[in-house]
């Protein structure tokens, strides 16, 4: 009678487990009001809203120039890591999988330390005729 009962608990699981694979699922990866070194966040840029969506590769062993942004983005690194500091010597080490949310008007740069490329999709929230970032 326990191995029916066992049975019985094996097939509900596995039934469980292929509706759950088959269902869609929302996953809040990143909600906030800062950035990755604490700074609130601006005000939407004044303007025709215009959304702008990067990928961008960072070879290995390579580094972004110093840049700002002048509105808001954020971002998930989709494979690799990379490092981020801000011009008050804020640190951050991103992996695969996490998401960020950038500083808006700190000077910063990313370098990829690693011997693999390093791959992040950013989104823009921006204005037309606005540059995505300023060196």
């Amino acid at each position: 009678m326990v191995n029916f009962y066992l049975y019985i608990v094996i097939f509900i699981a596995i039934i469980m487990q292929n509706k759950s694979s088959k269902e869609v699922r929302s996953e809040v990866l990143l909600q906030s009001s800062k950035s990755w070194n604490n700074q609130p966040m601006p005000a939407y840029m004044e303007g025709v809203p215009q959304c702008t969506i990067l990928k961008i590769t960072v070879p290995p062993h390579s580094r972004l120039a110093t840049h700002t942004h002048p509105m808001m983005n954020a971002g998930v690194v989709v494979k690799g890591e990379l490092h981020v500091v801000d011009c008050d010597g804020n640190e951050i080490t991103l992996h695969e999988g996490e998401p960020v949310l950038e500083c808006v008007g700190k000077l910063h740069y990313g370098e990829n330390l690693t011997d693999s490329e390093t791959v992040l999709y950013m989104f823009y929230a921006g204005v037309v005729g606005a540059s995505l970032s300023e060196k």
